[in-house]
């Protein structure tokens, strides 16, 4: 029966009531790919099913035969948009193999093309069969999309790289390789958001090559679903793993998650421009809640941490927002 471990399910799973769907991100299959010939559904796929009786209406698979730890940790976020002037209803969700994956959730098709592309297959494990292509997505206009997350090492220590070799993302493991995203990078349990206001969709990620010798940087990117363009990006210290929030005056909340700090930041939702700033003192790995008490608004946001290495801390933090102009 090994053959059917794995495809868990970390996050809560997202629902159209109008549609009847409920949409779950499912996660990798288990470890022995030796044992696992195939594709492997339903694993590392958003798959749809009816509400009532849990049918499946459609599925996707973001990554075959996966052998990096690329599964889907974070929620799938409903939304709906125009494209060539027809409203779709979409769902985002991105991977930790750092892609940006944009369907039609009525259906489970691609928004803009995803191209089946041919990945490197050479590999010395015995009974391990490699698949040839991976599902890349791409921009309206047809050029690839620009990842949430670097998916070639970067900025590795050059001590580093005398005993160890640069490879291509979905290369084969094998032994002394750096390749990216790590099984710690990308998009990891964080959630996107989407603004109605800007039209743009929050992506947070984390650039983690793995055996990359070095520490992780924090991606903060805004995309335009209609197109597939990424229009602005902040890169920062620390892991990039807390989902964001968006409010109706214009700004994204974001933390970042670090062993020395965990900065909780303010930007412009439409420009990507930095307003403010605060020290945690901890990491923030958690989403941001906004809401209104006698109709003043405040944002919260946990901060603690303390496994895998990192800084513990234990405090809610609250914020009061500026009354809109």
């Amino acid at each position: 029966g090994g053959e059917r471990n794995g495809g868990g399910i970390w996050e809560t799973p997202s629902i159209d009531p109008e549609l009847g769907l409920v949409y779950f991100a499912v996660g990798n299959p288990f470890g022995d790919s030796t044992k696992r010939d195939g594709i492997n559904l339903f694993t590392d796929s958003i798959i749809a099913l009816t509400l009532d009786e849990g049918i499946l209406e459609w599925y996707y698979q973001q990554v075959h035969h996966d052998v990096w730890d690329y599964d889907d940790g974070n929620q799938p976020v409903l939304f709906d948009m125009e494209v060539n002037g027809e409203t779709v209803k979409a769902l985002a969700q991105a991977n930790k193999n750092s892609w940006l994956y944009i369907l039609n959730r009525e259906t489970g098709q691609p928004v803009h093309p995803i191209i089946e592309t041919p990945v490197p297959t050479e590999t010395d494990l015995e009974g391990e069969e490699p698949w040839p292509t991976q599902p890349i997505p791409h921009k309206a206009n047809g050029d690839r999309m620009e990842p949430v997350s670097p998916v070639f090492p970067t900025d590795i220590p050059a001590q580093h790289m005398e005993v160890n070799t640069l490879v291509e993302q979905f290369t084969p493991l094998g032994p002394s390789q750096i390749f990216a995203p790590g099984m710690g990078g990308g998009s990891s349990y964080g959630p996107l958001a989407f603004s109605e206001k800007t039209g743009l969709l929050y992506v947070a990620a984390i650039d983690q090559p793995f055996n990359s010798g070095r520490d992780p940087k924090g991606y903060f990117s805004a995309y335009d679903p209609t197109s597939g363009e990424l229009i602005w990006r902040q890169i920062f210290e620390g892991y990039g793993q807390a989902g964001p929030v968006v409010t109706d005056g214009g700004l994204v909340f974001v933390g970042a998650g670090s062993n020395t700090a965990g900065y909780f930041y303010a930007f412009d939702a439409e420009t990507g421009e930095e307003y403010w700033k605060f020290n945690t003192g901890s990491g923030v790995f958690a989403s941001p809640a906004v809401y209104a008490i006698d109709g003043q608004e405040y944002v919260s946001v946990a901060s603690g941490g303390g496994s895998r290495g990192r800084r513990g801390g234990n405090l809610i933090l609250t914020f009061a927002l500026p009354e809109k102009n």
